[in-house]
């Protein structure tokens, strides 16, 4: 009798130690539960989304969770398929809009499973939103602790929020295997469309899927047999019709990444997994301009850093990119290489508002090239490429400012300078052609026929301190210790869109424009993180700009007088007035076009990426020729219906007809413009007094006909002396 009674004792005081223990550690685990208050503030990763200036989606930017790639695109409730819904509740928590957060009946019947060896959840979907959120860091693990903290959450839940609510969190926050998080995703991931679109039959499949999606995105036989219990349960339910469910059932559901057939039953006849990866959505899907978009994210990292960017995501970003432009960019680049670019060459482009700096169009390669390498923004590491004669119009915008006009003379003959790393010390720069015209010319014709000798002697004349600071405020690199030769382009560097923030001053009044990507970007709440101001630096006063874009204006039109081709007319719009100039670095490693418009600033670069000389056809290429055209179409597509004209004088300024060879006024020469005050004066011989001959090279002597005109000197003289410069 005592024995039993002390074994009874003993019982109940294991039992009730147990007890204890087990309260003690069921309370030390549900002790500190998170506050659901934080579920109104949740972050929740999600995708960001890239938008063009005219709210069209242009790109989407995955974010990361725990270093894992996370595609979540956050959506109400009422942008999802109703079949859709149906079909994931009556699967996931058939009496879910029935119970108060926990399903006792389906938390019996799956211990009982589990009892038999079936391992089954009985998660409702608020628990399942609890686990998802407030408890991730415990959703991997099948855990008592995770269990007692989940419930009482679960309760909590179902009594701050409505069911609709729960399940609109419900759906944005399950896993669909890959990378996708949310019905979004996953709708895009396998099916291509938006939820709202997903049939019944494809909300099937998604709910099929949600028990182990990866496992069972590999296993499409298996689905099925799912997907035919789950219809069948739900006409017993009441949740649909017999006609419905046979109907979804005949449905031929494909998923990305697999082939199949079925037959007119709707019974799987085969099924090819071809692309295992399909159930992920990429971690950055670009729709159009995928190196615009490569800087976004460059920038959105640079402002925000990458937690912010990746760690949260959600981001709405707004950018300057003109869908329309750009698509004008890439038909530019297609036509070139019908036409024939040099051999291996690659191309950039890039267009911009030289008023705000706002780039309409960016261009990093030609269309189809693979990688993110960006040809208009990483040229030499971003330090920029050397863009030859398309620097002369800053040379001589800068001697403008020095109280310069147009019709200042500046010597085209053989010069030398030291230069201690030339192999005889002696630095000997010749024009392009290799002639001289040896004679004194105007720095407008001097750029209209981008002679090199002249703008060095303007750079000599000018100082090289003062020319590279004023290169340097523009924009462009310049070396620690510029010599003369930075006057075409030795040692500069620029890239495209470096070189088209420094064109537009020369229709904005003299502003170097900050370029600008982004106009606005916005979180998930649609609070505006940070919204775009242009900036703008001063580079000249108005008059100057305008006289440098009257010489840019006439290398692009000016009728030489020596009887040579125009090297720009290519880029001539019938309809606008634009100005550019031509650029060639050494041995043609480098071919550019920079040029403006009303409303526009554009560059286009032409070159190898291992920055190696280029042929075409047998010989070198010149940019007079392969880039003015690929400029013209782009900027005459990009802005057709805008306005066109051209800026407005300054105050200050007047246009009077000059000779562009001696800078002598000439009533039948060509219009330039000039501060009032310093305008050409007329020649002191009567009209008609004088005649421009041709003089050999190397002697007063009469060119003959066979003597190329590029060669000569040209010489005013009275009609009476003529005769005195014919040789034998």
């Amino acid at each position: 009798m005592k024995l039993r009674r002390y074994l009874l004792l003993a019982f109940l005081a294991a039992f009730l130690g147990t007890a204890v223990a087990a309260a003690i550690v069921v309370r030390g685990w549900t002790r500190d539960l998170p506050s659901l208050d934080a579920l109104e503030n949740l972050r929740l990763t999600s995708t960001t989304t890239v938008f063009a200036r005219d709210g069209t989606p242009i790109a989407q930017l995955a974010s990361e969770e725990g270093g894992i790639t996370i595609t979540r695109m956050l959506v109400k409730l009422e942008d999802v398929s109703p079949a859709a819904v149906a079909a994931i509740v009556a699967s996931e928590d058939q009496r879910f809009f029935r119970h108060y957060g926990i399903d006792w009946i389906r938390i019996a019947g799956a211990f009982w499973q589990t009892l038999r060896g079936n391992l089954q959840g009985g998660s409702s979907i608020s628990v399942q939103v609890i686990k998802n959120t407030l408890l991730r860091n415990l959703s991997g693990v099948r855990t008592l602790e995770r269990k007692f903290k989940e419930l009482p959450l679960a309760i909590q839940l179902e009594r701050l929020y409505s069911k609709e609510e729960i399940l609109e969190m419900y759906l944005n926050v399950s896993f669909w295997g890959g990378n996708l998080w949310g019905i979004r995703a996953a709708s895009e991931a396998y099916f291509g469309k938006d939820p709202a679109e997903l049939t019944l039959a494809e909300g099937a499949y998604l709910a099929a899927l949600i028990p182990g999606p990866n496992a069972r995105f590999r296993d499409l036989p298996r689905v099925r047999r799912r997907m035919k219990t789950l219809l069948d349960q739900m006409v017993r339910e009441g949740w649909i019709t017999r006609a419905m469910a046979d109907a979804a059932w005949r449905e031929p559901v494909v998923p990305n990444g697999w082939k199949a057939e079925y037959d007119a039953e709707g019974n799987l006849v085969s099924a090819e997994l071809v692309d295992p990866n399909a159930n992920s959505l990429p971690d950055l899907e670009v729709e159009v301009a995928p190196h615009f978009v490569y800087e976004i994210r460059k920038e959105l990292i640079r402002r925000f850093g990458r937690a912010k960017v990746f760690g949260q995501g959600g981001l709405r970003v707004y950018t300057t990119l003109d869908v329309e432009m750009q698509r004008a960019a890439e038909e530019a680049a297609q036509a070139a290489v019908k036409r024939g670019l040099p051999e291996g060459a690659q191309l950039a482009l890039v267009g911009l508002d030289p008023e705000t700096g706002e780039v309409y169009a960016l261009l990093g390669a030609l269309p189809g090239t693979e990688g993110e390498f960006n040809r208009a923004t990483q040229l030499g590491d971003g330090k920029g490429r050397s863009p030859g004669s398309s620097i002369k119009p800053f040379v001589y915008t800068a001697a403008l400012g020095a109280g310069w006009s147009q019709a200042s003379m500046v010597e085209d003959k053989e010069v030398s300078f030291p230069d201690p790393t030339q192999p005889d010390g002696v630095w000997k720069p010749k024009n392009y052609d290799g002639t001289y015209l040896d004679r004194a010319v105007t720095i407008r014709y001097a750029m209209d026929r981008s002679l090199n000798v002249p703008a060095i002697l303007t750079a000599d004349a000018l100082g090289v301190r003062r020319l590279a600071g004023e290169l340097q405020a523009a924009g462009f690199q310049v070396p620690k210790n510029p010599g003369l030769s930075i006057a075409i382009g030795g040692g500069i560097g620029a890239t495209p869109l470096q070189m088209a923030a420094a064109y537009a001053a020369f229709v904005n009044g003299g502003w170097r424009v900050e370029p600008q990507l982004i106009l606005r970007v916005e979180d998930q709440q649609g609070h505006v993180l940070y919204e775009a101001r242009p900036l703008r630096q001063r580079l000249w006063n108005p008059d100057v700009a305008y006289l440098g874009w009257d010489m840019l204006k006439g290398y692009v039109y000016d009728e030489d007088p020596l009887g040579r081709g125009n090297l720009a007319w290519r880029a001539r719009i019938p309809g606008r007035v634009v100005g550019g100039k031509t650029g060639t670095s050494n041995n043609a490693r480098d071919l550019w076009f920079a040029g403006v418009t009303r409303g526009m600033s554009a560059v286009v670069w032409v070159g190898r990426d291992d920055n190696q000389p280029m042929q075409m056809n047998g010989r070198e290429p010149s940019s007079s020729v392969v880039n003015p055209p690929i400029w013209r179409q782009f900027v005459e597509n990009a802005l057709r219906g805008r306005p066109a004209g051209e800026p407005a004088a300054p105050e200050g300024l007047v246009q009077v007809r000059m000779d562009l060879l001696n800078g002598e006024a000439n009533a039948v020469g060509t219009p330039a413009y000039f501060r009032i005050g310093h305008t050409p004066m007329p020649s002191t011989l009567p009209v008609g007094a004088s005649i421009l001959i041709g003089l050999e090279p190397g002697r007063d002597c009469l060119a003959g006909p066979g003597w190329p005109p590029e060669q000569l000197r040209w010489k005013a003289v009275p009609p009476g002396e003529v005769a005195r410069y014919r040789c034998d």
